[in-house]
């Protein structure tokens, strides 16, 4: 399963870790990727003046290896990647979603250029880094192709910031890297979206104590919107996004 780039594609089984903020580059807003002899294999740079939540994935000199981007008004939380610093349709390598647009734990459908009617993803993603519990699998769940994991090998200096991943063998770890980093940002957007449901919510409830409206009935409404906030939110940005993402 060879995606993005042949080096790094190996015969047998590949443990990394990812390491955020990573003094181990120049630049402590990098994050990097090791393997087990502590040797960055990739950097991983976020181009945060951009609108798009653009990442580049560097190899250890620093050239580009693919690029991706948030795709903006999508409701599924689409992000697309692509080959070196390109953002050009033609050098599209893949790209993901939300696999539905509710979800309790993030779970994203991953599709390659050429499968351009995403019937059935090729593969899928899910889990969440705060718990290290992200998972690559093939396209119908059956095979772990990539896990985190918090067994750091004893060669790198491991804290809470670094994530360990173990990568099958035959399987393209340049892809499961850039996936892994793209379920952290699907994961970031869905937890500010949940604050600020809250924040809106605690607006309610202060118009509502300031008019004195005791009513049983507002009470009850004022509750399902605290306890449905990330859900209303989704709902608010199917509604709002709907035509945008009949383009992707």
């Amino acid at each position: 399963m060879m995606v993005v780039d042949p080096r790094f594609f190996s015969s047998y089984k590949v443990d990394l870790a990812i390491v955020r903020n990573s003094l181990a580059v120049a630049d402590g807003n990098l994050s990097c990727v090791l393997d087990v002899n502590g040797n960055v294999i990739f950097i991983i740079k976020d181009k945060n003046f951009s609108l798009h939540d653009r990442h580049i994935l560097l190899d250890a000199s620093e050239i580009p290896i693919l690029t991706f981007q948030k795709k903006h008004r999508s409701i599924h939380r689409r992000w697309q990647a692509f080959r070196s610093d390109s953002t050009s349709a033609k050098d599209l390598i893949f790209s993901t979603k939300k696999r539905s647009v509710i979800q309790r734990v993030t779970e994203l459908s991953v599709f390659l250029s050429d499968n351009k009617e995403e019937v059935v993803s090729d593969y899928k993603v899910a889990g969440d880094w705060k718990k290290r519990s992200c998972t690559v699998y093939s396209y119908d769940g059956s095979t772990i192709l990539a896990q985190m994991h918090d067994n750091i090998d004893p060669c790198i200096e491991a804290d809470k910031d670094t994530y360990g991943i173990s990568v099958s063998p035959n399987v393209d770890y340049a892809l499961v890297v850039a996936l892994m980093v793209i379920l952290y940002e699907v994961n970031k957007d869905r937890k500010k979206k949940k604050i600020k449901g809250k924040m809106k919510g605690s607006g309610r409830n202060r118009e509502i104590k300031d008019d004195n409206d005791d009513s049983d009935g507002e009470k009850e409404e004022e509750d399902e919107d605290g306890d449905e906030d990330e859900d209303e939110e989704e709902e608010e940005d199917e509604e709002d996004e709907e035509e945008d993402d009949n383009t992707d």
